[in-house]
């Protein structure tokens, strides 16, 4: 009888078990022992397992091939990996503007604290791109280690609107303002007002005041303070010793104490409340109650009227007219009225001047030196550091040349325009009162007393006084 053969001792050949995980991005292989000298599997066996076991995708070669040569029996080893989908990136908004501003006070040098430029206004002006969009984009598909594909999403677009004064490019990538104001995020749009209003004080919550449009303040303008617009001005509150500019029109609704500091330039019409203890130079014309105590310059006319119509004190100059009801004071205030000439024109002329008498000066000793180096130079004693200087000499005094001609120009045609100013009028409703100076052109008059009821104009060299 033939002898049984042991059957722990038949051999059993090496064998591998593949894992997926649950959610198919893993795949992991165990390899079993041999046994009973069976042999190992070969690099072919291997690979026709994992297709059998359904691996498509994310076989990790460089595992795969250091297994042949050496692998440990039951380990697990991450054979394939999946590729996860990536997500389209979101759509943004680049704003070329800060869409939250924060009150900070810069510090100064000395370690003292500036209040007054906090610059919470972010301008804008016709044509400046205010804002870019960046698309979103597609995204990238993924797969698992079964080969099924894993579709991605693409990213959602940005969230913005387009408001008024807003264009956008034809892409719809680019947002442009349309007109010179503030920009600004409302309600999700982004929006350039032509009108900034401040519900309260111009004072340290909002600092100094420069915009681009016009400004609407329904508060006081506390002394020290600035406000500029490039439009109208518009203050519903008292304005302290503080400084405001507009290039427009402005409207002080209560009226102007200045304590001797407040500086007020406008390049349209001024109505005030009243005005006192302030400087003023305005380009159109002025309407108020009172003028006390400051200086004002006006191209145009002055009419002061309503309950008080009075004009005491300081100096006051208008190109074509100057109305009261009462000029000067019963005490003899001295009061100084000029008409019939421009005084903004006469202080450009005054000024263009006073930079003729310079930049003159500054050609002759530039002049000097150039002559100087030049006679040097033709005996050949300039190194090339004194060349180039002489170059720039040469150049700076043509500049200066044209400078001074181009000034010139400008006061001929500014004194054309004095020229052509005609002789101005001064109309008093109730009565001018002792010591107020009058000049008319070139025409002038002190009173001495009380004249009522008059309108004074200018006859040969002399001021004349007829009825009102």
């Amino acid at each position: 009888m033939e002898e049984m053969k042991n059957p722990q001792q038949v051999p059993k050949n090496e064998s591998v078990t593949v894992k997926i995980s649950p959610d198919k991005m893993n795949a992991y292989i165990i390899f079993h022992i041999p046994e009973n000298d069976g042999r190992r599997m070969t690099k072919n066996e291997i690979q026709d397992y994992l297709h059998l076991e359904g691996l498509r995708q994310g076989i990790d070669h460089e595992v795969l091939e250091s297994l042949f040569e050496n692998r440990n029996y039951e380990y697990l080893y991450n054979i394939a990996r999946g590729k996860e989908a990536i997500k389209g990136e979101d759509g943004k908004v680049i704003y070329n503007f800060q869409t939250e501003k924060k009150i900070k006070p810069t510090e100064r040098e000395d370690g003292t604290v500036d209040f007054y430029n906090l610059n919470l206004i972010e301008n804008a002006h016709e044509g400046d791109i205010i804002a870019v969009i960046i698309a979103p984009t597609d995204g990238e598909d993924g797969y698992d280690v079964l080969g099924q594909p894993i579709f991605s999403s693409k990213g959602r677009p940005a969230n913005v609107k387009r408001g008024r004064n807003v264009s956008s490019s034809e892409d719809g990538l680019k947002f442009f303002a349309t007109k010179d104001g503030q920009v600004g995020v409302i309600d999700g749009k982004i929006v350039v007002s032509e009108v900034f209003e401040v519900d309260s004080d111009v004072n340290t919550s909002t600092g100094n005041i420069n915009f681009v449009g016009s400004v609407v303040i329904r508060g006081n303008v506390l002394s020290d303070f600035k406000v500029f617009a490039a439009g109208n001005i518009d203050v519903y509150g008292v304005v302290e010793g503080a400084t405001l500019e507009s290039k427009g029109s402005m409207n002080l609704h209560s009226g102007v104490l200045g304590n001797g500091k407040a500086e007020i330039k406008v390049g349209g019409d001024l109505v005030a409340k009243y005005i006192e203890n302030c400087n003023i130079i305005v380009n159109g014309n002025i309407v108020s109650e009172a003028i006390l105590h400051s200086n004002v310059r006006c191209s145009k006319n002055i009419e002061i009227g309503g309950k008080t119509g009075l004009i005491v004190g300081g100096n006051v100059t208008a190109g074509k007219l100057i109305k009261a009801k009462v000029i000067g004071s019963n005490f003899g205030t001295h009061t100084e009225l000029k008409v019939g000439v421009d005084p903004n024109l006469v202080e450009m002329y005054k000024k263009n001047k006073e930079e003729i008498e310079r930049i003159k000066s500054e050609k002759t000793k530039s002049s000097q030196l150039r002559e100087l180096l030049e006679t040097k130079n033709k005996k050949n004693l300039l190194d090339d550091e004194k060349k180039i200087l002489l170059e720039k000499i040469v150049h700076t005094n043509n500049f200066i040349t044209r400078r001074i001609e181009e000034l010139n120009e400008e006061q001929e045609l500014l004194m054309e325009k004095i020229q052509e100013i005609e002789n101005g009028e001064i109309k008093v409703e109730q009565k001018i009162c002792p010591n107020v100076e009058i000049y008319i052109s070139n025409a002038y008059m002190r009173t001495r007393e009380d004249i009522s009821r008059c309108t004074l104009r200018k006859e040969g060299a002399d001021v004349k006084i007829s009825a009102y």
